[in-house]
């Protein structure tokens, strides 16, 4: 008995692949070559978060692509990558250095390098290694995909960036992008400028903003006095609020009440709990709407929308005394029939799913209501946003008691 336990033990070592890095990184500071054969020094003492890029030739390409994903996942104002060139008896490199203000180092002797606690060899490459402001050990990963999982903090993933949109309403209703216009974010306790972006052809903008721990003032120099009525919104479509007029243009304050309400910044509520915060309440009858993901014109599940109705069934499960109507919904793209049966084909698959996955269909009701209950200004022969189409695209798990 005991060696089948050293036996599966061992089993799993071999298979397992796990690469042990020193924690905490094992110097204090890094010299390196900057432009020019310049020699600069990296002080580890700074409470700075910091990550290497390990990479030879054959991995290089994937290695460029890992070093653009670990700047747009962690934010490059809050991190250092060293991109490390580990080349081993190679003699030189592919392609130039990555654009970084700590060029590409490259080490041929790994054995005698700075690195050689951490023990690499070619079956590693591509790798990242992220440390934080106390040169603790984050994680590691081979894959761009694996970058999410490192878990350095939460500032480190969740940006706290504004994603919204300006529009303003025409005659008959109708809301345009406000296009092309200078905006400016001031601090809503200094009055200083936070930011000053310019919309793009859709009305958006994105601005990064230091905290949620202030309200925000967007204000909108507009000397054309015919234009009255300006609106602010999510990116998806969503109305926010309405801009006030000013003597220069217009101005909206939104609250640090609001900022945990705005898309990017708020968090999401799992279904799950979703499901158990209405049943708290004691009500008979809600609604859950979800994105369901599908290719162009398809109505085939895909993992992702799979993972969600595993969920769905075990709340099922949880509380046989419900039923479920799925509904879904297009965007307005495409010819209306076409998107009606498009609907129902969808919902018609995720009930389909639910029953080969144990559920009573009894329980079940399958609608499709193609592009009828658009969200946003996004109807037919309207120009929008993939993100405002997409806000349209969508399914409704309405739970009632039998």
């Amino acid at each position: 008995m005991k060696f089948l336990v050293l036996f599966y033990i061992l089993l799993f070592a071999i298979n397992c692949h796990c690469q042990n890095f020193p924690n905490p990184v094992p110097f204090k500071k890094m010299d390196y070559l900057y432009k020019a054969n310049t020699k600069m020094e990296f002080d580890f003492s700074k409470p700075e978060k910091k990550a290497f890029l390990f990479y030879d030739m054959k991995s290089e390409a994937l290695a460029e692509v890992m070093y653009n994903g670990a700047h747009f996942v962690f934010n490059e104002k809050k991190i250092t990558v060293f991109p490390i060139y580990f080349s081993g008896q190679l003699s030189k490199k592919s392609s130039p250095d990555f654009s970084n203000r700590i060029p590409t180092q490259v080490f041929r002797t790994p054995v005698t390098s700075i690195f050689k606690a951490f023990n690499l060899s070619e079956s590693d490459f591509p790798i990242l290694v992220v440390y934080n402001e106390k040169n603790e050990l984050c994680g590691f990963t081979r894959t761009v995909e694996g970058m999410a999982e490192i878990d350095c903090g939460l500032e480190m993933v969740n940006f706290k960036v504004l994603r919204l949109k300006i529009m303003i309403e025409q005659k008959g209703k109708d809301m345009i992008p406000y296009a092309n216009k200078t905006i400016v974010i001031l601090s809503g306790k200094t009055r200083d400028t936070v930011a000053k972006v310019t919309t793009n052809r859709f009305g958006d903008f994105n601005v990064e903003i230091p905290d949620l721990d202030q309200d925000y003032l967007i204000t909108v120099n507009e000397p054309d006095k015919k234009i009255d009525f300006v609106m602010l919104g999510t990116q998806s479509g969503r109305i926010v609020g309405k801009f006030k007029s000013t003597d220069k243009g217009f101005e909206y304050r939104i609250l640090k009440t609001e900022l945990s309400t705005l898309p990017d910044i708020k968090i999401d509520v799992d279904v799950e709990m979703q499901m158990a915060n209405f049943k708290d309440k004691s009500l008979n009858n809600f609604i859950i709407t979800e994105t369901l993901y599908y290719e162009l014109g398809e109505s085939t599940l895909t993992s992702g929308s799979k993972k969600l109705l595993l969920k769905i069934k075990q709340i099922l499960d949880a509380y046989p005394d419900f039923k479920l109507k799925v509904t879904s919904h297009t965007d307005a793209q495409g010819e209306d029939n076409n998107n009606l049966k498009l609907s129902e084909q969808r919902s018609e698959t995720v009930t389909d799913f639910l029953t080969s996955l144990g559920v009573n269909k009894e329980r079940l009701t399958a609608e499709g209501k193609g592009e009828l209950e658009i969200r946003n200004r996004c109807k037919n022969d309207v120009d929008c946003s993939d993100k405002e189409h997409e806000y349209n695209r969508r399914t409704e798990f309405k739970f009632s008691k039998k």
